[in-house]
């Protein structure tokens, strides 16, 4: 079985310019443990007097000095944050993230950027897992299947974004059954979830990477995170754009 965290970034609507990006963080059901245990301690050094039940790694709380972060120098947040990129990044972590990101002004009209959204992301979900499967079905194996797991924005939200992606779930999108992704979002607290709050902040990341304000400091910043994940984009032969990462248009 894989696991599938899910998250997005930016409004899905057009009354500002920022991109609206998607993101996924999956790990087979054997590494999961693994990950979560990196992630923890991550927590557990920089916030040694709290339960890492209670830290939630969020990338708008971090960048705008909220919550447990609200007394933090800037130093001491990039340090969490350099942390949680590098274990990303480290190749004994074995995860593959897959991710969209719609170009509001590029648009000859407006669509649904959420509905599209998760479609690019979806797409390649399955193509990934169709990929794992081609391996295990030579080795002897029987298939896998992969679950998603989405943030909760609260049961009417959820409920809205269920009904939206129903129908491309249960029948397909233009170019994919999706067989291998298994019903609809599971939708979950993700500070209870610590791949969730990893696919947060490479979302987060992956927003600002494409964002055109390159004199910032933390842009700078959020450019150095994405080269150091761009080893974990889904890819072929190298090559991780259409497949790792979609851009549209």
């Amino acid at each position: 079985m894989y696991l599938s965290y899910l998250d997005s970034s930016a409004r899905p609507d057009f009354r500002d310019a920022e991109n609206f990006t998607g993101a996924s963080i999956t790990v087979n059901e054997h590494q999961w443990y693994s990950v979560r245990g990196k992630i923890e301690s991550i927590k557990k050094k920089h916030f040694p007097h709290i339960p890492p039940e209670h830290v939630e790694f969020h990338a708008k709380d971090m960048i705008n000095r909220s919550g447990i972060y609200r007394k933090l120098e800037w130093v001491q947040i990039y340090e969490i944050l350099d942390d949680v990129f590098q274990i990303i990044a480290d190749p004994e972590t074995k995860l593959t993230i897959i991710a969209s990101l719609i170009i509001k002004s590029k648009l000859r009209k407006q669509i649904d950027l959420e509905k599209w959204g998760h479609r690019f992301v979806f797409e390649r979900l399955n193509s990934y897992l169709d990929e794992q499967n081609e391996f295990l079905l030579q080795t002897g194996l029987p298939h896998e299947y992969g679950i998603m797991i989405m943030d909760t924005e609260g049961h009417k939200k959820d409920q809205k974004l269920r009904d939206k992606l129903a129908d491309m779930l249960n029948n397909g999108t233009f170019y994919s059954k999706l067989d291998y992704l298994i019903e609809d979002p599971l939708f979950t607290d993700s500070k209870w979830r610590n791949l969730s709050q990893i696919t947060d902040c490479v979302c987060y990341c992956i927003r600002k990477h494409f964002r055109n304000n390159s004199e910032n400091v933390h842009k700078q910043n959020w450019d150095r995170y994405f080269q150091l994940i761009e080893p974990k984009f889904h890819n072929k032969d190298g090559n991780y754009h259409g497949y790792g990462l979609k851009i549209f248009p």
